[in-house]
């Protein structure tokens, strides 16, 4: 952390232990950006958040040791993944953590910074999966036909309509372990799906490969995963699967840029399955994992990621290309969070 005679500065809002976070903030540290790294889920005495209201404005500063930063049009935020209050164990240290989480988005949400990745009161309202299908729809993208359902009639009869060629994934993952994408028949017992609305989708298939595309403003970072006959990537570690950089075609790198900024996001994860036929598009990760792909491929998302917080948006332009300048030093995350 640095002092306050810069032109920018950053605040880092992740865990002390998120080594994807620790790629961006080396790209930030020694440079002419000043950074303040924090999580709200577990702050104590250091660092201080002091925020004060008056002649109708805040004026908020963060100081840890002798580095200050305060929030004006000249901060951007990287909202990673603070410690969520839940997860503490006592009552008072979820009431803290939860007191100094909700503060610290509304001081600086009430500013007029120069850049969000992301806001998580945007990526909230993101995530939903109905949301991200429509917005693919509307740019274009082919999404495969779905069903939300907690009836097991309506389930039986989607299946049939498809052949029992249907899969079934969860679209949390929070109170339970990784559930992976599975393939759901006519044959299985369907009476489970009563009382709890599950997310089915007709099986792409045939595929070549699966395709990861990383957007970084108007940035994409495309690789292909390709997995020994594995319906699901995640389930299985990085180590099990083929990376390589691929180029998608230029007109979805378009439909990408466009897709997460008509979700309010400057950063996000789009995963499609590529066949012969084409690119079928699968879901968007707003807050998804990067380290892992830029370990294995060595493409630069961290460093453009660094890039944006320093400078800001780009103009709603069209998208560009980069292609890895070196290998990265990421880390795998857990299957869940990729």
């Amino acid at each position: 952390m640095t002092d306050t005679d810069h032109d920018s500065s950053v605040v880092i809002v992740a865990t002390e232990e998120d080594l994807t976070a620790d790629l961006v903030v080396a790209h930030l540290l020694g440079g002419p950006t000043a950074v303040l790294r924090l999580d709200p889920g577990r702050l104590r005495e250091r660092p201080s958040i002091t925020g004060h209201f008056a002649d109708g404005c805040w004026r908020t500063a963060l100081t840890s040791g002798k580095a200050t930063v305060v929030l004006d049009e000249h901060c951007a935020v990287y909202w990673r993944k603070p410690t969520r209050p839940d997860t503490l164990g006592s009552g008072e240290e979820r009431w803290r953590a939860d007191e100094n989480t909700t503060a610290l988005l509304g001081l600086l949400r009430a500013q007029p910074l120069k850049v969000w990745v992301d806001d998580p009161t945007i990526v909230e309202a993101s995530r939903h999966k109905p949301t991200q299908l429509r917005a693919a729809a509307r740019r274009g993208f082919t999404v495969p036909d779905t069903l939300f359902t907690s009836d097991p009639g309506a389930a039986r009869a989607f299946i049939a309509a498809h052949h029992d060629k249907v899969v079934v994934k969860a679209l949390t993952q929070r109170h339970t372990t990784f559930i992976p994408t599975t393939r759901i028949r006519l044959s299985d017992d369907l009476s489970g799906i009563a009382g709890t609305v599950h997310y089915l989708q007709a099986l792409v298939e045939d595929r070549l490969f699966d395709a990861r595309v990383t957007v970084v403003d108007d940035h994409v970072f495309a690789a292909a995963i390709s997995t020994p006959d594995a319906l699901d990537w995640r389930a299985l570690p990085a180590a099990a699967c083929e990376h390589r950089v691929i180029e998608p075609p230029a007109e979805l790198v378009r439909a990408c840029v466009e897709h997460v900024r008509d979700l309010g996001l400057t950063y996000a994860a789009l995963d499609f399955v590529v066949t012969e036929a084409g690119w079928t598009y699968l879901e968007t990760n707003c807050v998804g994992e990067f380290g892992w792909i830029e370990s294995a491929t060595g493409l630069p998302i961290s460093a453009r990621i660094a890039h944006t917080l320093r400078h800001g948006r780009s103009g709603p332009t069209g998208a560009s290309r980069h292609t890895p300048a070196h290998g990265g030093s990421g880390t795998v995350p857990t299957p869940g969070d990729r």
